[in-house]
C-alpha cells in the first residue's frame, strides 16, 4: 500500500470521525494499539533509511544516485502525516468527549515520532539541496500541499480544543471551519466528496506511486480502518487496495459474534 492510499483513507477517517469520537465500541482501544505497532515498526524503518542517506550524501559516490530512494522514502514520511494528524486528533476527542485516557498515549506517541521523522528528513533535504535542487523543490511543494490539506480535513472533525493541536494552522482551520457552518447539510456532504476525489487526483500527480514501507503501511490502515464499526463505509467508501482490510474485518467482527454467541449458549 503506497502512502497517497494512506492519505485517502485519512480524509475519510475525517469525515466519518463523529462514529469514533462518540461512539461506544469497546474495540477502539485494541485496535489502536495494532495502528500503535505499525507505526513504530516504520518508525523505526524510516530512521534506519534516513541514517543511511546521511551516510549516502556525505561520502559521495559517482556510482551511486540515492535520490531516487531519498525521494520515495521521503515522500512516503510527507504524505501518511495527513493520516497521522487526522487519526491522532480522532483518538485524542475520543478521549474527551468518552471522559477516558485510552487512546491519548498511543496517539501522541505516533504523532511525536512522526514529527521527529519528517524533521530529519527535511534536513536531509535541505543538505543535499544544492546537489539536487529539482528534488527539493518538490518535495516543499509536497510538505505545502499536504499541511493545506490536511487542516481541510481537520475541519471536518468534531470541534475540539485538544484535537486541534494537530492542525498546522489553526487560523486556516477556524477559516474551514466556518465555511462548513454556514453551509446546510447536503452542501457539506457534497463538499466532502468533493474534497476527497481533489485529494486522490492531487496526490497521484505529485508523488510516485512506488512505497517505500508497503506493507507496515497495510497495517498501519488495518489498525486505523478496525477502530471503526463495519457499516460505517460503503463499498464506495474506500480505496480499492484499502477494502480488502475493510473485508477482513467484517469476517473478523463475525466470527467474534459466533464466538461470543456460542460462548452464552454454553452457559445455560
Amino acid at each position: 500500500m503506497n502512502a497517497q492510499t494512506l492519505a485517502e483513507i485519512g480524509s475519510w477517517v475525517a469525515i466519518h470521525s463523529a462514529t469514533l469520537v462518540y461512539g461506544t465500541d469497546p474495540q477502539p482501544p485494541l485496535s489502536a494499539k495494532a495502528y500503535w505497532t505499525a507505526s513504530k515498526c516504520r518508525l523505526q524503518r524510516w530512521s534506519r533509511s534516513l541514517k543511511m542517506f546521511e551516510r549516502d550524501l556525505l561520502e559521495k559516490n559517482p556510482d551511486h544516485n540515492p535520490w531516487p530512494a531519498i525521494e520515495i522514502v521521503v515522500q512516503e514520511i510527507l504524505i501518511s502525516e495527513l493520516l497521522t494528524r487526522l487519526f491522532s486528533a480522532a483518538m485524542i476527542s475520543h478521549d474527551f468527549y468518552q471522559r477516558s485516557d485510552e487512546l491519548h498515549g498511543l496517539a501522541h506517541g505516533v504523532h511525536v515520532g512522526h514529527i521527529e521523522a519528517k524533521n530529519r528528513a527535511l534536513r536531509i533535504m535541505l543538505k543535499g539541496q544544492s546537489a539536487n535542487e529539482e528534488a527539493f523543490d518538490r518535495m516543499n511543494a509536497l510538505r505545502r500541499r499536504i499541511e493545506r490539506w490536511t487542516d481541510l480535513f481537520m475541519a471536518q472533525l468534531p470541534v475540539c480544543e485538544d484535537g486541534d493541536q494537530f492542525a498546522f494552522d489553526k487560523g486556516r482551520l477556524h477559516d474551514y471551519r466556518l465555511e462548513n457552518r454556514q453551509s446546510s447539510h447536503e452542501e457539506k456532504l457534497q463538499r466532502q466528496l468533493a474534497f476527497v476525489a481533489s485529494l486522490s487526483s492531487d496526490l497521484n500527480s505529485l508523488a510516485t506511486q512506488f512505497p517505500a514501507n508497503p506493507e507496515l503501511n497495510r497495517q498501519v490502515a488495518a489498525g486505523v480502518i478496525s477502530c471503526f464499526p463495519t457499516d460505517r463505509f460503503d463499498s464506495l467508501g474506500l480505496p480499492k487496495s484499502a477494502r480488502m482490510i475493510w473485508i477482513e474485518k467484517a469476517q473478523l467482527d463475525t466470527q467474534m459474534l459466533m464466538d461470543d454467541l456460542m460462548e452464552f449458549e454454553s452457559q445455560d
